[in-house]
């Protein structure tokens, strides 16, 4: 199997490597640890009155920005977790080490308060932070949103799950400090930057090697515009290279209440904290053991399993049709660190007749990445009659997509139904050639509920339910 492992868009002649994250113990096992945080005050919100997945009673809660602070400099704060009743000031939470689900993760990088002034956003600051809360509410606890009775921070909050369900998918933690091999293999150098990828300057960062019968050139390092003076490893290629330093923890974060279970926040905001990063010298960071595909109707099902893995952020889903360009199609996160066989699918869905090519892009959480390819073409045939397919996404809110297939010329009807079997709306209703097509349905104006769709093709007719969640 191919590969090509590439360092920030430079491949390295280099044996290959890996940085990964780690707690004060020589195990890799998280991407920061060492910082504390607390909850001060409520800060940009509103008092909602909603169903607690909970407890299935009705409450008024809290639903916005936590004031507080990480390692005491200044930052906010939204709940991760469900939490009720809300106990401020609050000094025990810990990081954890780990980010929250990607849909909560890209809220907290396009939303308030990190950004503003973005398309839908509410005039009130007070309701788009609680709609925001809500949001990840949604994702995190399974809060029911339609419970709310304001409509205004309702309707919000259900916007903002939908553009988190189609656009998360490449969302990525940004990670801030990173140890790189430098071009001689017996060097390193520490790269630092904010949490756009915009190299900054640190100064006093601590380096230390464990696990090794060797020692470095020097234990204290700052960076310049970014990057460090290479630093050289003597008298062994192999140990742990500990950077230990006071960086930018990216929004994101979650931090754990040390003494009470499901009681966490995610920062809202980027603050300087505490972060120590490792880096495993020489290890490579992922042995894929299978990788394969298979077809059923027009999707493409790709399966694939490792034998083990270090600092995997997940993989990029590319596909190339007839030996065109490479596209990105989706991202499925992997498993960090471990030494267990892990199984991961994914499925390009409605695709068009042709022959299909896939390469998964490994990405670690310092951004180096390397391809794995797929040994084989998949090829999509030509519809042997008429299909229709099922919508995606599916729930939806309000746009679905309806896709459908035929072998040759025909006059198609695709109708939409209400659960009582009501016609609402004509999809399609013209002569179409024989080939592969999708249509659109803006559910925009119909209530949440259970909707039909029918096709209609000379004498084929099929009928496929599908869910609307305002």
């Amino acid at each position: 199997m191919f590969k090509i492992k590439y360092v920030n868009n430079v491949s390295y002649w280099a044996v290959l490597f890996v940085t990964i994250f780690c707690l004060i113990t020589n195990e890799s096992i998280g991407q920061w640890g060492l910082s504390k945080a607390k909850t001060i005050s409520e800060g940009q919100g509103q008092n909602v009155n909603i169903l607690n997945p909970l407890t299935n009673q009705y409450e008024i809660v809290f639903s916005g920005l936590l004031n507080g602070t990480v390692d005491g400099n200044p930052t906010q704060f939204y709940c991760h977790d469900f939490q009720n009743p809300l106990t401020l000031p609050d000094t025990n939470y810990s990081d954890t080490c780990l980010g929250p689900d990607n849909r909560i993760l890209y809220i907290l990088q396009n939303y308030y308060p990190y950004k503003s002034d973005y398309a839908g956003e509410l005039i009130d600051s007070n309701d788009e932070a609680s709609a925001i809360q809500l949001a990840i509410w949604y994702f995190s606890f399974s809060a029911d949103i339609n419970s709310l009775n304001n409509t205004v921070i309702k309707d919000r909050a259900l916007s903002i799950i939908t553009d988190a369900v189609s656009n998360s998918g490449n969302t990525t933690m940004p990670v801030t400090v990173e140890i790189l091999m430098d071009i001689d293999p017996e060097f390193f150098i520490v790269k630092t930057t904010d949490e756009t990828g915009s190299c900054i300057s640190v100064n006093n960062i601590h380096l230390s090697l464990t696990q090794s019968p060797g020692y470095l050139s020097t234990e204290i390092v700052n960076t310049v515009n970014g990057y460090s003076e290479p630093v050289q490893v003597i008298g062994s290629g192999i140990g742990i290279i500990s950077a230990e330093g006071d960086f930018i923890f990216p929004q994101g974060i979650r931090f754990e209440d040390e003494n009470r279970v499901n009681r966490s926040i995610v920062l809202a905001k980027p603050v300087t904290g505490r972060v120590k990063t490792c880096y495993d010298w020489g290890t490579l960071p992922v042995e894929l053991s299978s990788f394969t595909a298979s077809v059923i109707s027009n999707d493409i099902i790709l399966n694939w399993s490792t034998s083990s893995e270090i600092n995997n952020s997940g993989f990029y889903i590319e596909r190339s049709k007839n030996n065109g360009e490479w596209t990105s199609e989706g991202f499925v996160s992997g498993n960090g660190t471990n030494n267990k066989q892990n199984f991961y699918t994914f499925t390009d869905r409605n695709l068009n007749p042709g022959k299909y090519t896939y390469r998964l892009k490994q990405t670690d959480f310092n951004g180096n990445f390397e391809f794995f390819n797929l040994n084989q073409e998949v090829i999509i045939n030509a519809a042997s009659g008429f299909l229709l397919n099922q919508n995606y996404p599916n729930p939806f809110n309000p746009f679905t997509i309806i896709s459908y297939q035929s072998a040759y010329s025909s006059n198609i009807s695709i109708k939409i139904y209400d659960s009582q079997g009501k016609e609402l709306k004509t999809l399609v209703n013209e002569m179409k050639n024989a080939g592969s097509y999708k249509v659109q349905f803006d559910g925009t104006d119909y209530p949440s509920g259970i909707y039909y769709y029918r096709i209609k093709a000379g004498n084929y007719e099929q009928v496929k339910k599908m869910m609307l969640i305002r």
